[in-house]
């Protein structure tokens, strides 16, 4: 093998041994009860600022149904208890509130709404 072929082996072999965290360094979830746990399950399928991301349309119910899809669904390896934790957390640090959520409904654009048949309404 070349000299030249051998430091690029090299060099491909010590990017591959070096962890990537996609830039998961920088998202710190707020402090709290069930914060590491939080971070440590769910950041095995997803980035964390995912939880940041749908935080304000979410409520305690619906961080109940959506840990549920994760584990149910897509397989999300975490106990019972690790679950429970982490609705309560998310359920305490990033909810709207308890109060039922109510549908989010997204404008329709003037082309769509033709083509399906939906008439806009104007404020």
């Amino acid at each position: 093998m070349s000299n030249r072929a051998l430091a690029f082996a090299l060099t491909l072999c010590a990017c591959a041994a070096t962890p990537s965290h996609a830039g998961e360094e920088s998202i710190r979830l707020k402090e709290g009860m069930g914060r590491d746990v939080t971070t440590a399950r769910c950041a095995v399928c997803h980035s964390l600022d995912y939880i940041i991301m749908v935080a304000p349309v979410m409520n305690r119910a619906a961080w109940e149904k959506s840990v549920r899809k994760m584990i149910d669904v897509f397989g999300a390896p975490m106990s019972e208890q690790d679950a429970r934790s982490i609705v309560e957390y998310l359920g305490k640090h990033y909810s709207v509130s308890e109060a039922p959520a109510q549908s989010i409904q997204a404008p329709v654009p003037a082309r769509a709404a033709m083509t399906m048949g939906v008439t806009r309404q104007t404020d």
